[in-house]
C-alpha cells in the first residue's frame, strides 16, 4: 500500500481533521481512554513575516486544538486542553502554553481554564533522547519535607504542562504489537517510493483505527491536488534551505572581512608600536650621547 508522508502538511492535516483517526491517535499517544474529544482547530501557525510567503510555508506549524475528556481511572474523568503539533524541522517548532494560560475554554454552556497537555510529532532527532516516544508528567514535590504531593489543585494544574514526544526518524521498525507500536508505524521515516511524499507501508493492517489512518493517507497519496499541494511544500523548503545557506554564507562572509579588518588593525597597530619602540630606541641613544658629551665636557673643565 502506498500512503502520503504523514509529516507533510496536507496528509496530517487530513488525519487530524478527521474525528475518528484523531480521536485514536490522541488516545494513543497519551495512552488513556479519550471518552470524547472536541477539536478547536487552529491550522497553520506562521513562525516569520507572512508577507514572505515562500519562508511562512516552510516555517509554519500545524497545529491542532482539541478539548478533550480523559477517563484517569474506574470512575474518574478530567477535561483537558490538547496542543498537537506537528514541526518536520526544528525551526518550526512551536510552543504556546504561555497564551494558553490566558484563555478559557467553551465546556457547554459554561468556561474554564483547562490544564494543557501538548503532543509534538517531530520529523528530527533530539540526540539525548534514545527512544521514539516519550511521556513526560510533572509531579507536585514538597521542598520543605522533600516529599512527592498526591494533590490535585485547578491552579497547579494550569501552571503544569504534561506532554508527549514522538521522534519519527527513531520508530523501531521491527515492532508491530501495541497500539502504540501500530500507530508510531504510520510515521516511520522510511521506505519512500520516489522521494519523502509517498512511502510503502508494509504492515499487515489487522486494526480498524489503523485502517483507517491508512485509508485517509492512501488517498492523500493518490489525490493529484493534495500531491501538488505537497510538492509545493517541499519546494517551499528547498528555497528556505537554499535561503539560509544564502544568509549562512553571508555572515560567514561579514565575519571574515571583520576578521580580515581585524587583521589588517593588528598589524598595523604592531608596526605603529615598533615604529614607537625605534622612536624611543633611538631617542635613547640620542639621550645617551647627550650624556657622554656632558660627561666629556666636565672632564675637560
Amino acid at each position: 500500500m502506498i500512503i502520503a508522508n504523514p509529516m507533510y502538511d496536507t496528509a496530517f492535516k487530513k488525519l487530524m481533521k478527521d474525528s475518528e483517526a484523531s480521536k485514536f491517535i490522541v488516545s494513543t499517544l497519551l495512552g488513556k481512554p479519550v471518552v470524547s474529544i472536541e477539536p478547536r482547530l487552529k491550522g497553520a501557525i506562521y513562525m516569520e513575516d507572512e508577507q514572505d510567503k515562500t519562508r511562512a510555508l516552510a516555517l509554519r506549524l500545524y497545529q491542532f486544538d482539541y478539548v478533550a475528556t480523559l477517563q484517569t481511572g474506574d470512575s474518574e474523568y478530567t477535561e483537558v486542553f490538547i496542543e498537537v503539533q506537528k514541526a518536520l524541522k526544528l525551526t518550526n517548532l512551536n510552543r504556546s502554553i504561555s497564551e494558553r494560560f490566558k484563555q478559557k475554554d467553551k465546556l457547554g454552556d459554561r468556561e474554564a481554564n483547562l490544564p494543557v497537555i501538548t503532543v509534538c510529532i517531530l520529523g528530527f532527532d533530539l540526540p539525548e533522547i534514545a527512544t521514539s516516544c516519550v511521556r513526560v508528567s510533572t509531579n507536585c514535590f514538597d521542598a520543605v519535607h522533600e516529599t512527592d504531593i498526591d494533590v490535585k489543585s485547578h491552579y497547579i494544574e494550569r501552571m503544569m504542562n504534561d506532554c508527549v514526544v514522538v521522534q519519527t526518524r527513531k520508530i523501531e521498525q521491527e515492532r508491530y504489537t501495541t497500539d502504540l507500536d501500530k500507530l508510531l508505524s504510520v510515521f516511520i521515516q522510511d521506505d519512500f517510493v520516489d522521494d519523502v511524499t509517498t512511502k510503502y507501508y508494509q504492515y499487515l493492517i489487522d486494526d480498524g483505527n489503523i485502517r483507517r489512518i491508512t485509508d485517509i493517507l492512501q488517498d492523500c497519496a493518490s489525490n493529484p491536488k493534495d500531491r501538488q499541494t505537497i510538492n509545493a511544500e517541499i519546494e517551499a523548503w528547498e528555497q528556505y534551505r537554499e535561503l539560509l545557506e544564502s544568509v549562512e554564507k553571508e555572515k560567514l562572509q561579514k565575519i571574515k572581512q571583520k576578521e580580515v579588518a581585524l587583521t589588517e588593525k593588528e598589524a598595523a597597530l604592531a608596526e605603529k608600536k615598533a615604529a614607537l619602540a625605534r622612536e624611543e630606541a633611538a631617542l635613547a641613544r640620542e639621550e645617551a650621547l647627550l650624556a657622554e658629551i656632558a660627561r666629556l665636557k666636565t672632564l675637560n673643565q
